[in-house]
């Protein structure tokens, strides 16, 4: 004689849409969603504008501007690239972990006090 109860079909349902419905607002639908609608447009505008005019007026202009953005991005964190390595390679000892630890804790002690 069984003693777990039988679910009924109508509750079922309703956990897959609830399941489902909690899938698709997760943050990698989200990105997904993103990711597709941007497609999207740039097809829309391949369309619309042609391969080349596409290329010479939204890809190359957008290009350069993220270039000029990366490269200075990058030569700015260069000092802290250089010490986040120094860290990463103190790591190899357990003292070096909890030095780590501790300039971490003190990092996001000072972001949340800015």
């Amino acid at each position: 004689m069984p003693t777990h109860t039988r679910r009924s079909a109508a509750s079922q349902p309703h956990r897959r849409s609830k399941r489902l419905a909690r899938a698709a607002a997760s943050p990698a639908a989200k990105a997904a969603y993103i990711a597709m609608g941007t497609a999207g447009l740039a097809v829309l505008a391949i369309a619309i504008f042609g391969p080349k005019r596409f290329q010479q007026e939204i890809v190359q202009p957008l290009r350069t501007g993220v270039s000029d953005q990366a490269e200075k991005l990058w030569r700015e964190a260069r000092p802290l690239r250089r010490q986040i390595g120094g860290l990463i390679g103190q790591v190899a000892d357990e003292g070096g972990r909890e030095k780590l630890v501790r300039s971490f804790q003190s990092w996001i002690g000072h972001f949340r006090a800015t």
